[in-house]
């Protein structure tokens, strides 16, 4: 697991062993992050179910101010601050320590409103519910991406409350389905 481009371009990152997460592919991030627009001048990220941090770390690598990562895992925890540390980025990271919904309570107590949410929970998991929680919080700003990540063969809904399925790619057995929320203006 690596960085890909940006500030920290070419860093390996920890990452737990076994089956505990799923990395996302160095392909399927350069996808993504190309099609945001490869590089940023600054913004917020929610990186949700976060596992190593990878994405969000990505995100920082690229140019993004701040990262809410959110893990409930005791080891995935230990992990994204280990690569918070290496990549000495502490101050543009935040890691709430707890479940998805306590994490988005946070993000409501504290007024977070992030220009991407990033959704890699795990498949279990029934994403579409996870993903209609957190648009009902109102923490992704207008024109903001919901971004899931799910498995290949899941379906994924044309409208998510007040966001547009723009895109959907498939990465072996995963794929990225893009959101984006209208504009209320």
């Amino acid at each position: 697991m690596r960085i890909i481009a940006g500030k920290h371009r070419s860093r390996k990152l920890w990452t737990l062993d076994g089956d505990a997460i799923r990395p996302s592919s160095d392909r399927l991030k350069e996808a993504m992050f190309s099609r945001l627009g490869g590089f940023f001048d600054g913004g917020v990220w929610l990186d949700l179910f976060a596992g190593c941090g990878a994405i969000g770390l990505e995100a920082i690598s690229r140019g993004v101010d701040k990262v809410i990562f959110c893990d409930h895992d005791r080891n995935a925890q230990q992990i994204i601050e280990k690569n918070i540390a290496l990549l000495k980025v502490e101050e543009h990271c935040e890691l709430i320590k707890s479940d998805y919904r306590h994490a988005i309570d946070v993000c409501i107590q504290y007024g977070f409103r992030f220009d991407v949410i990033f959704l890699d929970p795990p498949y279990a998991l029934d994403i579409d519910t996870i993903a209609e929680e957190v648009l009902s919080a109102n923490i992704l700003k207008d024109d903001g991406w919901l971004i899931l990540e799910m498995i290949s063969s899941g379906q994924s809904s044309e409208r998510l409350a007040d966001c547009v399925r723009i895109k959907e790619s498939k990465y072996g057995l995963g794929k990225t389905v893009w959101y984006k929320k209208e504009s209320n203006q």
